[in-house]
């Protein structure tokens, strides 16, 4: 574990779990008002909404639960692994005719990751305020993670970029690179360039900075490495949601 239990005060996994719950809760709201306003319908319970409501319920139980005692982190991980195959089934098609579907869901996936990993390690940056003599290896780990994570996205997307075609609604079937020199695709270069190359630069730094034992200022480039996350995920949804791309 990243930050093992022993090494940190309890407060640190009080706040995770309910960061957790607090986004979880908002994305299944933002699902069922979406939902309402296509079918004029409000099904808080449609598709797979049930299973998500069940998990943020399971995750407020086991925080209530153990707010005094040790987390159970098998538990956690099975929750978490059964909500993330419950995000694969309810937005993917799985439907696999080649190899490159499943790098496509795998690239999208890491994407979710990594802007867990960032917002993590940022709050994990925040709590050597609380608890100074925190080992500085925890943070490390943590980042070094970020950077592991960062570069199996830009692996698999130059897989993607060089070997992959893509359907353009002006010109029709053409290469993923042709198509980022399109018009249509012009919006993706701002996701690459942010959300993957730019973050990996600050990430280094970050690393660099954390080997100085500098964590506040590591904790300030982690801020910064969030938003150019956000930013290429955004764009990275987007053309998943509107065009199939996955990127």
């Amino acid at each position: 574990m990243i930050t093992p239990q022993s090494k940190i005060k309890v407060n640190f996994y009080h706040f995770n779990l309910g960061l957790s719950i607090i986004v979880g809760s908002f994305g299944l709201l933002i699902d069922v008002f979406a939902n309402y306003f296509e079918s004029n319908q409000f099904n808080f319970f449609y598709g797979l909404n049930g299973g998500y409501f069940l998990l943020i319920v399971l995750f407020s139980y086991i925080t209530w639960y153990y707010w005094e005692k040790n987390y159970p982190k098998k538990i956690i991980f099975l929750i978490s692994i059964l909500g993330l195959g419950l995000l694969v089934f309810n937005f993917y098609n799985l439907n696999f005719i080649s190899v490159f579907d499943l790098i496509y869901i795998l690239t999208s996936l890491i994407g979710i990751f990594t802007l867990s990993s960032v917002m993590f390690s940022m709050i994990l940056g925040h709590w050597y305020l609380n608890i100074p003599n925190l080992p500085v290896r925890l943070i490390k780990n943590s980042v070094v993670l970020l950077n592991y994570l960062l570069f199996s996205r830009l692996f698999f997307n130059i897989i993607i970029i060089i070997f992959t075609k893509v359907d353009s609604s002006s010109i029709g079937q053409i290469s993923f690179l042709d198509y980022l020199q399109s018009f249509e695709g012009i919006m993706l270069w701002v996701g690459i360039l942010f959300g993957i190359i730019g973050a990996i630069i600050i990430n280094i730094l970050t690393i660099q900075t954390i080997n100085l034992q500098s964590i506040q200022s590591a904790t300030g480039l982690l801020y910064v490495n969030l938003v150019m996350i956000i930013i290429g995920e955004m764009v990275f949804k987007f053309y998943m949601i509107q065009n199939n791309i996955f990127l």
